[in-house]
Parts: C-alpha cells; sequence; structure tokens
C-alpha cells in the first residue's frame, strides 16, 4: 500500500539492459524439518459476492474517465505500521559471510540424476551450477512517478501476467496491456475499469493458463470504521485482457472482519479450481486482528455468476500457492505458505477439489532472521529504502511435491535473499541465499518456477539490489537455476535487468515484484516485472521477458 496515489499512466518504451556474468562462489542447500500433524485452523468469517456486470478495457479507457483515489501507508507490519520503516539505519561494513554447504540432496528438489547442472566437481557439489537465464527478449518501462501526476505516491505495486500473446501490467492505479513485442494496446486506470470511487491499493494480476483467463485482485481503504471490509476481484472473459472482464467487490463478515477493517496486502495465486487470496487484516484504528485465506470458485467467477466461500484464520503473511505446468497441473491438495522469523516456515494444506477446509500441515524449523537494518543508497545524505520484515512478497509455486518460495532476510547485516523449496511430504525445507556481490543490498524478490520433467525445474530468481560501497544505486536483477541443479546459492551471478539512480525523494520500495512463465515457450521463459528509480522520475518500473 502507498501514499497519495493517483491516476498512474503507463507507457511502453525501450530500457537499457546490462547483464552481469560474476565468478560464482560455491553453493549450498540447507534443510531443516520440523513435522507436525495436521490440525485445523479457525473459521474467520465469509465472503460473498456477485458480479456487476462485464466490462471491456478498450470501451472503458475510451469513455468516461473516473478520478483515481488511493491514500494509505503500507504494507503495514504486524505493529500497523510500514513494514520495514523501523528499522535502524546502519552504514554497509565488512562483507557478507560466504554459505557453505551441500548443493543436490537425495529426494531434494530439482535434484534428479542425469540432469545437466553443468561443471560437477564432487559427487553432490557444483561449483558453477546454472546459468542465470541468458537471453533478455523483452525490457520495457512501465509507470513512473515522474510522468503520472502522482504528487508523492510511493511505492508502486508491480506485478505482470502472461499469456501466449500479451502481457498485463498492473501499477498502484493502472492496468496496461503489451503485446510480446512491448507494443501497447490498452491502457485504463483501475476506478474507471471496476466504476467505483474507492480509494484502491494493491493489486496484483495473474494468467490461468489452463482456462485462457486473466484475474486480478486488489483492495479499497475503508472510508469509515462502519464500511464492510471487501476485495474487488475481476476476471476476464477469454484470453484478450483488453476486452471483456466481469468485476466483484467481494464482502466479508464475521469476527476476523470487523466494520471498517482494512484487508492489507492482498496475496494471489490459483489452483485448478480456485483463484487463491489471502490478506492481513487490521483494524481501523490501525491495529492487527489477524491474517485471513479464501478460495474463490474459479467456475463461479468465470461465469459471472455469484459466489461465496469460508475465510480461515492463518499467520501473518501467508501466501497462496500457485500450481506450475503448462497448461496448469491438476492436484490434489493446494497450499499456504507463511515465512516466520526465528522459526521457519508454516505449511498450510487444503483439499483442491471441492476447496475445503484448511489446516495446518506443519510447523517447519528452518529459522533465519528479518531484514536488521534498512537498504542503503550510494551517496552522503540520501534516503534508505525501506527491506520489509521477512513476509514472502509474491506467491510462491508448487511443483509436484515441492512448494518453491522467497522472501528476505538478513545475511551478516546486509539484507539479502533466501529462496528454496518445501518438500510437501516430508515437511522439509531446502534454503539457499542470493545477492548480487559481497557489499551488496538484495531485497523485494519474486520467484517462477516451470516443470523440467523428472523432477527437475527451470527456476528464476527476480530481485532488486544497490551497493553503496561500490556506488552502485537501485537496480534490478535476475537470476536462476538449470534443471538438475538444486536449490544452489547464487552469488554474483545474477544478470543485471536495469541500472537504475538515487532518490532524493523515496524512503519506501516497492511493496511486491512478480515472475510468472510465459505458457508459450514451453516453459523456458518467464516475465517479471520490479520497481528502480531514475533520473526526472524518482520511481519507476520495468517488465521484463527472459529465457534460459
Amino acid at each position: 500500500m502507498k501514499f497519495h496515489k493517483r491516476q498512474v499512466a503507463v507507457f511502453a518504451g525501450l530500457l537499457l539492459a546490462v547483464g552481469v556474468a560474476s565468478a560464482t562462489a560455491p553453493a549450498m542447500a540447507s534443510a531443516a524439518t520440523t513435522s507436525s500433524h495436521a490440525r485445523a485452523v479457525a473459521t474467520g468469517g465469509h465472503g460473498t459476492a456477485r458480479a456487476f456486470g462485464q466490462v471491456s478495457v478498450r470501451a472503458a479507457a475510451a469513455g468516461r474517465q473516473l478520478p483515481a483515489r488511493g491514500l494509505s501507508t503500507g504494507p503495514l507490519g504486524r505493529d500497523g505500521k510500514p513494514a520495514g520503516a523501523a528499522l535502524p539505519v546502519r552504514a554497509s561494513k565488512g562483507a557478507k559471510p560466504h554459505p557453505a554447504g551441500s548443493l543436490r540432496l537425495p529426494g531434494g528438489p530439482n535434484s534428479t540424476s542425469g540432469a545437466r547442472p553443468s561443471q560437477v566437481t564432487t559427487p553432490g557439489q557444483v561449483t558453477r551450477p546454472f546459468t542465470p537465464p541468458a537471453n533478455t527478449t523483452l525490457n520495457i518501462a512501465g509507470a513512473t512517478q515522474g510522468n503520472s501526476s502522482c504528487g508523492q505516491c510511493q511505492p508502486p505495486d508491480p506485478s505482470a501476467g502472461v499469456s501466449a500473446t500479451e502481457i498485463a501490467h498492473t501499477v498502484n492505479l493502472q492496468l496496461a496491456v503489451f503485446n510480446k513485442s512491448g507494443g501497447l494496446l490498452c491502457t485504463v486506470g483501475l476506478n474507471t475499469f471496476l466504476g467505483t470511487s474507492d480509494s484502491l491499493s494493491d493489486p496484483r494480476i495473474q494468467y490461468d493458463n489452463a482456462n485462457n483467463r486473466w484475474s486480478l485482485v486488489l483492495i479499497p481503504v475503508p472510508a469509515s470504521s462502519g464500511a464492510a471490509p471487501a476485495e474487488w476481484l475481476a476476471a476476464s472473459t477469454g484470453p484478450d485482457a483488453c476486452g471483456s472482464w466481469f468485476r466483484y467487490r467481494i464482502t466479508f463478515s464475521g469476527g476476523s472482519f470487523p466494520a471498517g477493517a482494512l484487508l492489507d496486502y492482498p496475496y494471489l495465486g490459483q489452483d485448478g479450481t480456485s483463484i487463491l487470496s489471502s490478506t492481513n487484516n487490521f483494524a481501523f484504528a490501525g491495529s492487527y486482528i489477524v491474517s485471513t485465506a479464501f478460495a474463490i470458485p474459479k467456475a463461479n467467477v468465470y461465469a459471472g455468476a455469484g459466489f461465496s466461500f469460508t475465510a480461515f484464520n492463518v499467520a501473518f503473511s501467508t501466501a497462496p500457492v500457485t500450481v506450475a505446468g503448462i497448461p496448469m497441473f491438476t492436484t490434489t491438495t493446494t497450499y499456504w505458505l507463511a515465512s516466520v522469523p526465528g522459526t521457519g516456515y508454516d505449511l498450510y494444506a487444503m483439499p483442491t477439489t471441492p476447496a475445503g477446509s484448511i489446516t495446518l500441515q506443519a510447523v517447519i524449523s528452518s529459522p533465519f532472521s528479518a531484514p536488521t537494518r534498512r537498504v542503503n543508497q550510494p551517496g552522503t545524505g540520501l534516503p534508505t529504502l525501506d527491506p520489509q520484515d521477512g513476509r514472502i512478497d509474491w506467491a510462491p509455486v508448487q511443483d509436484g511435491g515441492f512448494v518453491w518460495f522467497t522472501h528476505g532476510m538478513d545475511i551478516g547485516g546486509f539484507p539479502g535473499i533466501r529462496y528454496g523449496a518445501i518438500g510437501v511430504a516430508t515437511n522439509t525445507a531446502f534454503t539457499a541465499e542470493a545477492f548480487h556481490s559481497g557489499s551488496s543490498d538484495d531485497f523485494n524478490p519474486s520467484i517462477g518456477v516451470s516443470d523440467a520433467g523428472g523432477g527437475n525445474n527451470h527456476v528464476w530468481l527476480n530481485w532488486a539490489y544497490d551497493d553503496a560501497p561500490a556506488g552502485v544505486p537501485t537496480s534490478d536483477t535476475i537470476d536462476g537455476v538449470l534443471p538438475g541443479g538444486g536449490v544452489p546459492n547464487l552469488i554474483a551471478t545474477d544478470r543485471t535487468l536495469v541500472t537504475g539512480s538515487t532518490t532524493n525523494s523515496n524512503s519506501r520500495f516497492g511493496d511486491f515484484s512478480s515472475v510468472e512463465v510465459d505458457p508459450s515457450s514451453g516453459g523456458l521463459a518467464a516475465v517479471s516485472s520490479n520497481e528502480f528509480f531514475f533520473s526526472g522520475a524518482p520511481w519507476a518500473t520495468v517488465v521484463s521477458e527472459t529465457s534460459f
């Protein structure tokens, strides 16, 4: 969520892509497990909605435009304040400690024998186990703060989904659709698109490659202490994101949804039968209440029919897990995952068809620390940036028996990245670290995963970094793992997509970034989106497609 958001104009324009090819440090993957008998979680309330009819993006863009509205702060931490805002400011000192450990564990994720990890030195050890996505086939500008009449709004909420022919991109209060060459096909303000005067925030978008539909969620900021808690949902009627969509305003009731509650940081994911979402719920006065997770039936949404569902109480910032596959695999169990600093992970499970009660499957011991200081920019006296609080920022991905995830963490006093996979049959976490350099601050990550057959994967890891001691301002980067490469540490092997500038006016950074696999690529390409800064427009967003 942001400050003082107004309408954002999205434009297409080429950005300069800079490749990075640095030496690879030894990699590691660590495993820790604490099994637990599944136990039910409390019911938090219910959601209901009916469609507001259909709206064409093209027609809405050509018609009367409603004023764009947004006013909020966040994303909020448990204390009701913007996550990361209270972290101390400390100078970058020394270098991150180099992680060490095993890489490819028997029965572990992405470790099937016979795959091509490259340069195996000893059994279980790989010195250069992967190649970052080598080809950047698209690198275009999304929205900027400087050209958006957005005043002091910060930060953006960039996300992008991809179909066989289109890329749909949401940032703050705008939806833009591009062709695969980066040409702008249509764009519309989200207030106009939804036909609402609500103050809006936190849009996320995704593509359903099995049913050829788009879906997005975002929240209204409650206008009064008596307002009914709500979430907006929209779903396209076909594969053309510029075409017709059904719109829903979901209202919630029950003990976890008191009047005036803000449903902060709405996540978005999907399995074969449901659109999955979850929220952190805050009282109108600002105190944290609880987090909730729920499954919305695709059959009803895609038909423009009404629906209702039960919401369940879960851990803070529990993210829905999206199912991999082209087309999306059929599953019997749907998962949610929360990263818990000091503990590890809370893994929740639910029957997929029909969607049923959510249970806490396991509390998995794999301790980490959330970032312990703010992100430093190069230059004396410049604002520091927030690295958030160790939460999972974007939907994890389930492929077979593993759930892949990423989030921020502390690495030797530096903001850094943790990623990995959880074995859902054994409740085991396989984790590794990622960072651009020994002196970089790394933050705002997202992950994408495609199935490569035989229990192996292509993995994309997208994040932002800057390196104050080296004079490198905030930049966006991509890294990855080839099939059979296990879960290696990704140290100085990333490929920079865009190098930004410092900012004198922004202290907040994007609420999240995104990665989604391109269904027309055979699982070899993915579209990512993130934030950076550049001269003349304090924040900007980039949409990229990279492939192995």
